[in-house]
């Protein structure tokens, strides 16, 4: 009796561990099996931001400016990103800030709007602002990035030299535009366009990229411009990028901070023209030392033909000159008449 109770708790035991076992591993296979959680393409990939510094030179003038980057992410698919500059332009300071409200899909591209202010301390300051939307299209190792809008500003002027020189930030359309490719995962490469202070001009550069762990990288970058009415110039530096981890470029351009459009300087190069020269001061006078010139009288019945005002000229011999045409009222004279000419006295 006894030994037939334990086999049927075995047996109960052993059914029970085979059920406990068969719906562990059912329970497995169903977590296991289950959609993944929706989700979202993340636009910023954490707090992120890059610092640098470069110099060159713009429209022949000479160039450096320190500037830096914060982003941050808004939600899942938005992010913000502000950009900040100051350095020195031809001798006078510069600053620059600047902001991104974007939606993105690192996949796809990025569309936002962008803003930016500058200034620049010549004469009595010269202003640029840029408002305007931007975007972004990702395609293999291909980017075409680009902002366009509403340049306005100020105008100011003033001597430098022989020439006045006037910058005009007037209310325009303005754009920039890169076409980019990485050759590999750290380099890219780019052709692109700028349309600034009314003037265009080719762009050409590109930035190396050197992976220093800890989610940070440096990199060379150089930028060349070749416009009409010399907006014409050439700079390069260092930037450290700081991030949540490390990856390469080409995902740190399109997960992490767009790029700052900040193009280095008031980007118009300004229009010259040559100073008035001032009117030579006039020789004074010449001083006139002339012997008095009496009057001529005329006796009743002095016949006259001609007769000419009394002319002085200083240091001559003063006469009566007759010129013909200068006639009196009446040839004959009928009765005493004084014909009074110009007198000059020497100065004591």
């Amino acid at each position: 009796m006894f030994g037939r109770k334990w086999q049927v708790s075995a047996s109960v035991g052993a059914l029970s561990s085979v059920l406990l076992l068969a719906i562990s591993a059912h329970a497995a296979d169903l977590y296991t099996k289950a959609p993944p959680l929706p989700g979202c393409a993340q636009a910023v990939d954490g707090l992120n931001g890059k610092v640098g510094g470069y110099g060159g030179t713009f429209n022949d003038k000479t160039l450096y400016e320190g500037q830096g980057s914060l982003a941050v992410p808004l939600g899942c698919q938005y992010g913000f990103q502000v950009d900040g500059s100051g350095g020195s332009f031809d001798n006078n300071s510069i600053f620059s800030v600047g902001g991104h409200l974007f939606w993105r899909n690192p996949s796809m591209g990025l569309l936002g709007l962008y803003g930016s202010y500058a200034r620049w301390d010549q004469f009595t300051g010269v202003t640029a602002n840029h408002v305007g939307p931007e975007a972004e299209w990702y395609s293999g190792r291909w980017t075409i990035q680009g902002v366009a809008g509403v340049e306005f500003g100020n105008s100011a002027s003033g001597q430098i030299g022989s020439n006045i020189v006037t910058y005009d930030i007037g209310t325009r359309f303005f754009d920039q535009i890169n076409f980019g490719y990485y050759l590999n995962d750290n380099v890219k490469v780019f052709l692109g366009h700028r349309y600034l202070g009314g003037k265009n001009a080719l762009a050409v550069g590109g930035e190396w990229g050197l992976p220093l762990g800890g989610g940070a990288m440096g990199s060379l970058f150089v930028e060349g411009r070749y416009g009409e009415a010399n907006a014409t110039g050439v700079w390069g530096g260092i930037r450290f990028y700081f991030g949540q981890k490390d990856k390469p470029l080409i995902r740190r351009h399109r997960e992490d901070d767009p790029v700052d459009w900040n193009p280095g300087s008031v980007g118009n190069p300004g229009n010259a023209t040559p100073a008035p020269v001032p009117a030579p001061a006039l020789a004074p006078a010449p001083k006139t030392c002339c012997p008095a010139l009496t009057t001529i009288e005329l006796a009743p019945g002095t016949q006259l033909a001609e007769l000419l005002m009394a002319l002085p000229n200083c240091c001559q011999n003063i006469g009566v000159n007759l010129t013909p045409g200068a006639q009196l009222a009446e040839n004959t004279a009928a009765e005493d008449t004084m014909v009074v000419g110009t007198s000059c006295q020497c100065p004591a």
